[in-house]
């Protein structure tokens, strides 16, 4: 076999030394090691470590530091609290491994471990640890997971948690030590289990259950309502700990009349010339008296205790309450030096006293309560010259630490003074009183702790700090309980003081007094003083001696301890001597005074208590006859006995003038200071005034009868039995025995009631009293029940003697039963019969039922026989039988009228459950049916609640034992009796009373203990009343109610144990209750209790307390040992139930569906196996029922064509719950793939359901698939995600014809557009809502109610309100179109339909207010993005998927893919269009690739072509409605000959993408469901670029024709662009490229293309005519030098052209314009940005390039500095920063912060952008559409100024990797330019060249830092009254912008106005242009920065 070595980490020895060994040396073994060459036995081998020092004993020492020795092979190092195995040993070696690294093995020394026992538990070795170790590990792994989640959390109670976790370690530590002795074991446990405890309520995990020690109680040994009453109890004790937490609780219930205080003397520090006397007390120092004995420790010279090594302690005992309640108790040391009269000084340096046990105050190396306690010391008598002197005092206040001990651990310090010149008891006041006491260097070390108990007690806990040799002082009085056996005799006498005269002396005398005690013959009485505990007993007291002083002040307290037969002839002798100072004179001198003082009176009692002053009488010793030693007796001994004379005797005569005053305290068991008593227990010598002696008893003090309550009780029952006058003695003894019961049960003395019965049991011997007491008790009762005289008004007279006494009488009467069965036990025990006491007895307790029947007043009496009856009863078992004796307690209770001391009465049957006799089954069978007869009256009658439940609660305690006898039956009449009324009452009552709880647990107690046939009979009385139904009713409610989660909780969510408890007997009553409905209510049927019956037990089966799965490992290996998992059974009998049903189970289908669904849904795989087939059954069920009888078979048995033939409710029913249940998280994918298994087989093997019920499971399947994604998805927090999972469903839902779900799902989606602000796409959504609804007045469905609109109760009405309310989403979603089409819907029925013309009115304002809007307020289009989320590791909704998203307002396309890498964090974005390998598709991350693509229009807006209509109409549909999107990629190809850059090698790669549903809709984004590549040749291009230019010239010519207050601008920059295209070259490029032979030649496919570029080229000249006409028109005086340089180039354009390719007409003309303005200017403000495109590549727009159109853009600074330079009127800039709005300032900065790099993937390197000379004549149309009206007449304003740098100096730089990577690829032509100007077609060829266009939308000016502002909505276009205002023309500037997102497909025949594209040819035009510009800079003006041309281009100037 194999050994274990365990290694146990400990803190307190190894604290920052120990560390982990990285590596391990294997240990390498010739051979593996065969089980048969192991040991043969196992051990458990610990290391642990301390302060480097090895052992060199065997090798259970432990090791003294780690073994860590990597530099030599084969060693296995050891860290602290590792376990190893040992395979093999040598002589010094072991051979093994670390268990938790198992394939290391090595050796390692044996010194360095411990053998220790150990367990196997699933095949691992364990230490073997007690119960409280284990618990404590198991806790601290628990703890530290969520201590863990607490600190990354940051929660507050942390630090607690961490604080409690320390502690509980370090309790564990010490507990395996094994170092703590038992008593401290058991503290460190319960302060272990406390901080348990508080922990698991802090944290919120479950309470444990313990019992007093700290154990875990076994719940299954206990009953319910004791279960209970435990979790209560432990709750207190929680609560008690956390706000307690120093308290350390006690074992067990100890003695709280005793108290005990344990003094330990460390150590003295003082000045020591001679041996001393210290001794020890405790001290009142409120009333300045002494209260206990004092302890004598005899401190040598040397500085040590002698004859006390080790055992300096002592123990004050009998202290009481009262004691510890003194405001200021002191522990006082009076030291005493023993010596010459005088101190002498020495040349010794001062000591330091410690006691050679202890050294030197050092409590950190032993702890305090580790003492020892001294022995006695000597007298010190001996023959030399030593006097008694005062030395000092010490006292340290005790209050603080009585009231709190443990703060006080360790040692104390009292202060010491010296005594100087005063007197002990002076210095002892000046010290309380802390006044003129000087500097106190002088001090002793004591340790205090306070121990509560008897000695015995004590002793039996604290064994090693109270062992047999422990001195005890006890307190100078009694104890607040004496017991029989403590036997007292001590009388305490006080030296007070004395006065003496000097007689011959000059001088005070040094007066020393010596004490003894004599007998009557004057001899000394040996041994009988003791000065204190730890000395001994010595015959003789010498008191100190003051140094002259004839007036001292002793107060000097010493025991005198005389046997009780000897006192009454002892007396106390008092001698006086004068101590001399000089040794020889003092060993001459002579006692001078003698006094004395009797132990006894004459009358015979002792010696008074107090203060007594003696006389002295002067020795003469010449005189005085030493022979006759008793002589002085004959004279007084007090001064009161002097009566003024001066007797003298034989030598001894009296001093008046002294005296000598001594105090005493009689401390005695047996004798007595009080005459009357004393005259009562000699009686028999005094029989004449024994009826005086009777009668004074009762002034008799209390305290003296309690001290001789047994000498009393003896004479009295002496008196009773021998006296002569019965009638006159037998009432006075009877009533003087109440007296001293009444005075015992007092409150002051009620602890003495342990005496009496102690003297009834033992010490009573009187055989006949019995006879005496039952007779006056029987003429007591017989007095007062009869009739009594009454008042003349009916009422009664003053309360007589004879009620008065019996109330007296009953209240006391259980002990006077007690002294009258104990009577007659030793009656019978003398072989005595007789045959009346049975009778008598009888006839007794008849008396007592007359008496409770009697009409008298005596309700008092009747209360005080129902407290004590039971008493009486549990007594009377022993002299009479049981039987009887029940029915007699029986009758009496009966007695009692209803109402009439009802408290009384239910404590007594409290009492009597509690008594012996109850637990006889005999007697329980009589009395137990009308205890709860009772219980039930009161319970109903809503009395004595409180009282009702805890009788319950003790009854089923007592039935729950096994040592009761047979309780079959009890439990048949509780259960008959009290099962329905506590189920009505617990129902009733508010689940936060705090009674509710109680009731739950009787009424659980009352099932726990009922079997099958309590079961069958409880059924069969309830069926016989009718009452069967209604109680399994009420039952199943009840278990529903206390599981339901939706209650109240009765029982706490943290009392793990009481709600297994609950459900284990709940899960015992429904199986028997199962039973019972199988049998009663399943023929006839009774579908509500079946229905109740499923109901309840599924509620039961899926409540979370039951659910393992959700506990952490901890919580469920402990419920399933105690309590196994129970929902396997439960699942059992709900199948068993189920197909019990028969042909009853179409009624419960769809009923069941929703609970069965949700149980078999708990994640535990033989239950699902268990109730999924159920479903199936359902199926079936519904199948095969009848279509003409509702809920039945019908006739179906016997004719099948009367089958359903469908499960269509099952179904419906089916789809709801789950989508329900899943969604509350119920099920898994487990769950799914185990129902489609099952439930496929189960349908391939049915011939009838094979087809349908395979589809349906399917269905359901793919339903599951969907909730369990949506589950997922929607706590993501991209909402994407989330919407597209509820579109899902939704999609489903319409699939399945589930209207409900349907509906549902259409308004979670609504509410997740709603919640981010999407009104388009919530419009869309709500749209889905009226489909399903029809215009007529039809009552609505349940299934298509609206929660929005819950008033609305027709299709109609909620058709109507759905459609404003999607009116209202469109309008916030500006689309006015979409609202357009709702009104006229609506319109048409308002007219049509149901003519209500208010509405029309209404609605048409409405609607034309929609129209307007159109035309008149800023809309921008939203642009679109391709999307592919290529991994795994994206939802499945999105893996390997391509999505189109419609942006959002203003979103670039930067802005876009930070919004999409903000919602996917873990995602990386790519940087190429290409398709990924499956190495990226296959892998588990997260990669997305984005592009800009461009809508294509809907076909069936191909009605705008060619017609003269505004742009905002028609840019609407360019964008939206849209299905179909594309993206171009350029390549090229050299095959078209000529050089790369050649426009004839410039190709377009064309993406058309179709996504499943047309944008905007019900979502954001679509995916993309067929995608379409194809590729554009360069011909294809020019013509496409072609007709779009000539597109957009109409476009500016229709626009100004319209509105004569646009810009000039735009159409300016364009013509200019066009006509002189001095960068790219114009359409010179197409003509060298494509209009050419050789092209046909080598082409002729393309003949139909060249002769329409031909075309195309011959258009752009009439169109270009009548543009420069109307520029003509426009033009401000400043540009005729421009309009005149146009006119030129336009003219040798139009003869070049027509030459070529002849002369075209244009259907546009331009009509004579009047000029209302000079001048027309830009305003310095806009900057287009509301139309800026997405950053975005080539690829993004039709023609592969990004396009910036002559549309509203942008501006750069060049063309304002060129307007700039035309003096346009410009305004301020100043003034345009007022006019822009703020929203749109946040915008553009929420922008520029969070856009990206913008580059694309195939985006050519980047160029700086300049400025352009003033001359440079370019504006742009955006410009143009949104010119002010405010421009026509106002001052002119400064020029702006001009930019000379790059305006996006804050631009974010390119990482050197990408900007290397972009600049390392082949030139592109589409490669921007410095600035956009002379272009005919002014687009940027990717996102980067944005920053080319019109104005940069990275740009850093000023004019950049807004967007433009927005126009005024109510300004109408031909507005000129406010000419400040900037207001825009609305609709010129909304078709061009909208003209610049859009395009036409090369596939297209048909051409649309908006569309645009552009070629690489363009691009050169611009280039050119740029330069010949740059040429023509004004001189004056700085040069601004121009980049190098790209060295592979080849620009082309056409003249």
């Amino acid at each position: 076999m194999k050994w274990l070595l365990i290694c146990i980490i400990s803190e307190a020895f190894f604290h920052t030394s120990t560390r982990r060994v990285k590596t391990n040396q294997k240990f390498s073994s010739p051979s593996p090691i065969s089980d048969s060459t192991l040991w043969s036995f196992l051990s458990l081998v610990q290391v642990s470590c301390s302060k480097g020092r090895l052992p060199t004993s065997s090798s259970s020492v432990p090791a003294k530091c780690n073994f860590d020795q990597e530099n030599k092979p084969h060693r296995l190092n050891l860290d602290v609290g590792d376990a190893v195995i040992i395979l093999k040993e040598t002589t010094h070696w072991y051979y093994g491994y670390r268990q938790k690294a198992k394939e290391t093995r090595g050796i390692f020394p044996k010194t360095y471990i411990h053998l220790c026992e150990y367990n196997i538990v699933n095949g691992e070795f364990c230490i073997q640890r007690t119960d409280i170790v284990e618990e404590i590990t198991k806790v601290l792994l628990e703890w530290g997971s969520i201590a863990k989640s607490y600190f990354l959390s940051t929660n507050p109670s942390f630090s607690k948690i961490r604080r409690k976790m320390n502690e509980l370690n370090n309790n564990r530590a010490a507990l395996i030590s094994g170092n703590l002795p038992l008593d401290e074991v058991r503290k460190v446990k319960l302060l272990a289990t406390n901080q348990i405890d508080t922990g698991n309520k802090l944290l919120g995990l479950d309470m444990v259950v313990r019992d007093e020690s700290g154990d875990i109680l076994d719940t299954n040994a206990i009953c319910t309502t004791e279960l209970y009453e435990q979790h209560v109890h432990a709750v207190q004790r929680i609560e008690k700990a956390n706000r307690l937490t120093s308290d350390r609780g006690t074992t067990r219930t100890l003695n709280k009349y005793s108290h005990n205080i344990l003094l330990h003397v460390n150590a003295f520090v003082c000045k020591f010339q001679e041996d001393s006397d210290l001794l020890f007390c405790l001290f009142d120092g409120e009333n300045h008296k002494p209260i206990s004995e004092n302890y004598v420790v005899k401190w040598s010279r040397t500085g040590a205790a002698l004859e006390q090594i080790d055992n300096n302690r002592v123990l004050f005992t009998d202290l009481s309450k009262s004691d510890l309640a003194i405001s200021k108790m002191y522990l006082v040391c009076y030291a005493i030096r023993i010596g010459s009269m005088e101190f002498k000084e020495s040349v010794e340096s001062k000591r330091t006293s410690i006691s050679m046990a202890n050294t030197m105050l050092n409590a950190s190396s032993r702890k305090a309560s580790q003492l020892s306690v001294s022995s006695s010391g000597s007298s010190g008598s001996t023959g030399e010259y030593v006097i008694r002197r005062p030395f000092g005092v010490a006292c340290k206040d005790l209050t603080p630490i009585i009231n709190n001990a443990d703060d006080f651990r360790g040692n104390l310090d009292l202060p010491f003074i010296m005594c100087d010149k005063d007197t002990l008891d002076g210095t002892l006041r000046k010290l309380i009183s802390n006044k003129d006491i000087g500097k106190i260097d002088s001090k002793m070390a004591v340790t205090i702790e306070v121990l509560r108990g008897d000695i015995k007690q004590i002793k039996e806990d604290f064994p090693r700090l109270v062992h047999t040799n422990v001195p005890v002082a006890r307190k100078m009085g009694f104890p607040e309980v004496i017991l029989p056996g403590d036997v007292r005799n001590d009388l305490y006498l006080t030296i007070c003081g004395g006065e003496f005269s000097r007689i011959a002396k000059t001088s005070e005398k040094n007066v020393e007094v010596s004490v003894c005690v004599a007998n009557e013959q004057g001899y000394l009485v040996p041994g009988v003083l003791s000065i204190g505990a730890g000395h001994p007993p010595i015959d003789e007291y010498k008191s100190v001696v003051y140094y002259h002083d004839d007036k001292p002040k002793w107060q000097e307290t010493f025991k005198i301890h005389v046997p009780i037969e000897d006192f009454k002839q002892c007396h106390l002798r008092f001698v006086l001597k004068h101590r001399s100072s000089n040794e020889q004179k003092d060993r001459s001198e002579k006692p001078f005074g003698l006094a004395y003082m009797r132990l006894m009176q004459a009358n015979g009692t002792t010696i008074p208590q107090g203060q007594h002053t003696l006389a002295v009488y002067k020795i003469d010793h010449k005189k005085y006859d030493k022979t006759v030693a008793n002589c002085y007796l004959e004279l007084p001994s007090t001064v009161a006995d002097l009566q003024g004379t001066k007797p003298s005797i034989g030598g001894l005569s009296l001093l008046p003038k002294d005296h000598l005053s001594i105090g005493v305290n009689l401390c005695s068991t047996k004798l007595t200071q009080s005459v009357s008593l004393l005259g009562l227990l000699n009686w028999s010598a005094h029989k004449e005034t024994l009826e005086q002696s009777l009668k004074a008893l009762t002034l008799v003090p209390g305290e003296e009868v309690v001290k001789f309550l047994q000498d009393i009780l003896d004479a009295l029952f002496n008196i009773l039995v021998e006296n002569d006058d019965p009638e006159k003695y037998d009432q006075l003894v009877f009533m003087s025995i109440i007296y001293l019961i009444e005075t015992v049960s007092d409150l002051k003395y009620q602890h003495f009631l342990t005496v009496l019965d102690v003297y009834i049991n033992e010490s009573f011997s009187f055989t006949l009293a019995y006879t005496k007491l039952m007779d006056v008790l029987q003429k007591n009762i017989r007095e007062a029940i009869s009739p009594k005289e009454k008042s003349a008004d009916g009422n009664n007279l003053e309360e007589s003697l004879e009620v008065r006494r019996l109330y007296k009488t009953t209240r006391y009467l259980h002990y006077v039963m007690k002294f009258v069965i104990r009577s007659r036990l030793l009656y019978t025990e003398m072989n005595c019969t007789d045959l009346d006491f049975a009778s008598r007895l009888q006839e007794l307790l008849r008396m007592f039922i007359d008496m409770i029947g009697c009409p008298s007043n005596l309700l008092k009496s009747e209360g005080a026989l129902l407290k004590n009856l039971h008493i009486i009863a549990t007594d009377l078992m022993q002299v009479f039988d049981q039987e009887p004796l029940s029915v007699s307690i029986v009758e009496i209770l009966e007695k009692f009228p209803p109402r009439r001391l009802t408290q009384s009465k239910m404590g007594c049957i409290k009492d009597f459950v509690d008594t012996k006799l109850f637990t006889l089954p005999k007697c329980r069978a009589i009395l137990l049916p009308v205890f709860c007869k009772h219980i039930k009256d009161h319970l109903e009658s809503k009395e004595e609640i409180t009282e009702c439940i805890n009788i319950m609660n003790n009854i089923l305690k007592l039935l729950f034992r096994s040592d009761v006898g047979a309780t079959h039956n009890d439990i048949r009449d509780v259960m008959i009796i009290l099962l329905r009324t506590v189920m009505k009452a617990a129902q009733a009552l508010d689940r936060d009373t705090g009674l509710v709880g109680k009731f739950f647990a009787i009424m659980l107690g009352i099932l726990q203990r009922m079997d099958a046939q309590h079961y069958e009979y409880f059924v069969k009385d309830l069926h016989q009343h009718g009452e069967l139904k209604v109680f399994v009713t009420e039952i199943l409610l009840t278990f529903e109610q206390l599981v339901s989660p939706i209650q109240k909780a009765v029982f706490p969510r943290d009392w793990m144990d009481m709600i297994m408890h609950q459900n284990t007997v709940i899960l015992g009553a429904l199986q028997h209750l199962a039973v019972v409905i199988t049998d009663y209510f399943l023929c006839p049927f009774e579908k509500q209790i079946w229905s109740n019956f499923f109901q309840c037990s599924i509620a039961f089966l899926v409540q979370s307390p039951l659910q393992l799965n959700d506990f952490n490992d901890n919580k469920r290996q402990i419920v399933f040992a105690r309590y196994r998992d129970i929902r396997k059974d439960t699942a059992k009998e709900i199948r068993k139930m189920w197909f019990q049903l028969g042909q009853h189970k179409p009624k419960f289908v769809p009923q069941l569906v929703e609970p069965i669904l949700e149980m078999s849904m708990i994640p535990e795989m033989e239950l699902r196996r268990e109730t999924i087939p159920i479903f199936f059954d359902m199926m079936q069920c519904e199948y095969y029922s009848s279509r003409l009888e509702l809920e039945s078979y019908g006739d179906t048995k016997y004719n099948n064509a009367h089958h359903k033939g469908n499960f269509s409710d099952f179904k419906t029913a089916m789809i709801e719950k789950l989508d329900i249940l899943i969604g509350a998280g119920k099920g898994d994918a487990e769950y799914k793939k185990l129902f489609e298994e099952i439930m496929l087989e189960r349908c391939a093997a049915h011939s009838t359901l094979n087809v349908d019920g395979t589809a349906f499971v399917q269905m359901v399947t793919r339903l599951m698939d969907k909730l369990l994604e949506y589950r997922f998805i929607i706590q993501d927090e991209s909402k994407e995600n989330r919407m597209a999972c509820t579109f899902s469903l939704l999609q489903f839902y319409s699939d399945v014809d589930l209207k409900e779900m349907y509906i549902r799902y259409v308004y979670k989606l609504c509410a997740l557009h709603m919640e981010f602000e999407n009104y388009t796409e919530a419009a869309f959504t709500l749209k889905l809502h009226t489909n399903l609804l029809r215009w007529t007045d039809t009552e609505l469905s349940p299934q298509l109610r609206s929660s929005r609109h819950h008033q609305c109760r027709t299709h109609r009405q909620l058709k109507e309100a759905l459609y404003f309310d999607i009116m209202d989403y469109f309008d916030k979603g500006k689309q006015w179109e979409c609202a357009i089409d709702m009104c006229k819907v609506l319109a048409r029925q308002y007219e049509e339909e149901i003519y209500d013309y208010i509405k029309l009115a209404e609605l048409l304002k409405r609607m034309a207010l929609f129209f307007e809007k159109i035309l008149k307020e800023l809309r921008h289009s939203s642009e679109y993005f391709r999307v592919c989320f290529y991994g795994r590791g994206f939802p499945r909704l999105l893996q390997n998927k391509v999505y189109i998203f419609r942006g959002k307002e203003y979103e670039r396309h930067s802005d876009f893919c930070t919004r999409m890498l903000v919602q996917h964090p873990q995602a990386e974005l790519m940087q190429t269009l290409e398709a990924p390998g499956e190495d990226i598709t296959n892998s588990d991350g997260q990669y997305i690739q984005v592009n800009k693509v461009e809508p294509i229009m809907n076909p069936d807006c191909a009605k705008f072509n060619d017609k003269i209509i505004s742009n905002e109409i028609v840019k609407y549909f360019t964008a939206n409605n849209v299905q179909k999107f594309q993206f171009s990629r350029p390549f090229r190809d050299s095959s078209g000959g000529g050089h790369m850059d050649d426009v004839r090698n410039l190709w377009l790669e064309r993406t058309e993408l179709l996504a499943s549903f047309p944008l905007p809709g019900v979502l954001r984004w679509f995916p993309v469901v067929e995608t379409n590549t194809f590729k554009i040749s360069p011909l294809e291009r020019a013509v496409e670029i072609m007709r779009d230019t000539n597109r957009d010239v109409r476009q500016l010519v229709i626009l100004h024709r319209s509105d004569e207050t646009l810009h000039i601008n735009p159409l300016t920059m364009k013509l200019n662009g066009i006509v002189d295209p001095a960068v790219m070259g114009g359409f010179a490029k197409y003509e060298e490229a494509f209009l050419v032979e050789e092209y046909l030649e080598q082409n002729p496919d393309d003949k139909e293309l060249v002769e329409e570029l031909k075309d195309l080229i011959a258009l752009q000249i009439p169109l270009l005519e009548i543009a420069i006409q109307l520029h003509r028109q426009r033009a401000p005086e400043s540009l005729k030098a421009l309009q005149e340089h146009l006119e030129k180039c336009f003219s040798d354009m139009k003869r070049h052209v027509e030459t070529q390719y002849g002369e075209k007409t244009c259907d546009l003309k331009i009509d004579s314009v009047v000029m209302r303005r000079t001048n027309s200017f830009l305003p310095a403000g806009f900057d287009g940005s509301y139309n800026r495109h997405s950053e975005t590549s080539m690829g993004s727009s039709d023609s592969g390039l990004s396009k910036s159109t002559f549309l509203p853009r942008p501006q750069t600074n060049s063309i304002k500095s060129t307007l700039a330079s035309l003096s346009f009127n410009t305004s301020s800039k100043g003034k345009d920063k007022d006019k822009t709005p703020a929203k749109r300032r946040s915008m553009k900065k929420d922008r520029d912060a969070l856009s990206l790099p913008s580059s694309q993937w195939y985006t050519p390197p980047l160029t700086t952008i300049t400025s352009t000379p003033e001359k440079e004549i370019n504006t742009s149309i955006a410009s143009l559409a949104s010119a002010s009206n405010s421009s026509l007449s106002g001052p002119k304003t400064p020029d702006p100024h001009v930019l000379t740098e790059e305006l996006t100096p804050k631009r974010p730089l390119r990482s050197e990797k990408e900007k290397e990577r972009r600049l390392s690829r082949p030139s592109s032509i589409a490669t921007p330019t410095a600035s956009i100007k002379n272009f005919p077609d002014t687009r940027s060829l990717s996102e980067s060249s944005n920053r080319n266009s019109v104005e940069t939308t990275d740009s850093t000016s000023e004019e950049d830092i807004r967007p433009p502002p927005l126009p005024a909505k109510s300004r109408d276009s031909t507005d000129f009254s406010s000419l400040h205002s900037m207001d825009w023309a609305p609709n010129g500037y909304a078709l061009l912008s909208q003209m610049s997102n859009t395009s036409s497909s090369s596939m297209s025949t048909t051409t649309t106005l908006t569309k645009t594209s552009i070629t690489n040819t363009t691009y050169e035009y611009l280039q050119a242009t740029n330069f010949s510009v740059v040429n023509a800079i004004d001189g004056s003006k700085p040069r601004p920065p121009t980049p190098p041309p790209k060295p592979s281009r080849h620009s082309k100037h056409i003249p």
